[in-house]
């Protein structure tokens, strides 16, 4: 089993699974960090959380799923939060939360089950998209790879709050610089006609994303 305890400042991590889940079904990619031929790679990616499994995709003829599936990989889900200004440029610091994993990458191959995760990761990001667009096709399906990673050695280390660091009179300003993503305007292809209205749970994935 791996070791997710960090070295420093311990007492940012947590194992709790809902706090992990929470994280994860955030963020919008992870990192897959793996060793090929003796040659650290990382590589970014789409990814989709069911329980306590992660599930990532690329083609059948990708170098990258060849080179993890059976093998053991690290994997990282972050959110930066803030920016946090200290009297110091030595004391400065981030606000974040972030999901670091170890797992044994294993291939899914049974049809029903790429098929049910074609389904999870599409509405993952837009929510009803599937039913716009429609299942893949047996093709589809069969040049894709897949490859699910497990939960069960992850763990979570999160900083918030304010500057801790004691300040004086003359201090320069200090404090925390909130950082947000959201979606912008969707802006229909050139290829459609221009007056189609947008869907409305593509509207509702838009609106959500904007804090008030």
């Amino acid at each position: 089993m791996a070791n997710t305890t960090p070295s420093r400042y311990p007492s940012r991590s947590t194992a709790e699974k809902e706090t992990i889940y929470q994280i994860l079904d955030e963020g919008l990619y992870c990192t897959i960090a793996f060793d090929r031929e003796g040659i650290p790679h990382q590589i970014p990616t789409g990814y989709a959380r069911e329980n306590d499994d992660l599930y990532i995709h690329a083609s059948s003829k990708s170098h990258f799923l060849q080179a993890i599936i059976g093998r053991q990989v690290s994997f990282s889900v972050t959110h930066l939060d803030a920016l946090v200004l200290s009297p110091t440029a030595f004391d400065h610091s981030f606000n974040y939360r972030s999901v670091i994993g170890f797992s044994k990458a294993e291939e899914i191959t049974d049809l029903e089950e790429k098929l049910k995760f074609f389904k999870l990761f599409t509405d993952r990001y837009v929510p009803g998209r599937i039913d716009q667009v429609g299942e893949p096709t047996p093709d589809q399906i069969g040049i894709t790879k897949i490859g699910r990673l497990s939960l069960k050695d992850a763990a979570a280390k999160i900083r918030t709050g304010d500057v801790n660091v004691k300040m004086g009179p003359d201090t320069a300003w200090c404090g925390v610089i909130p950082l947000e993503q959201y979606y912008g305007n969707p802006i229909i292809d050139p290829q459609l006609d221009q007056n189609r209205p947008i869907p409305s749970n593509i509207q509702s994935l838009v609106d959500g994303s904007r804090k008030t």
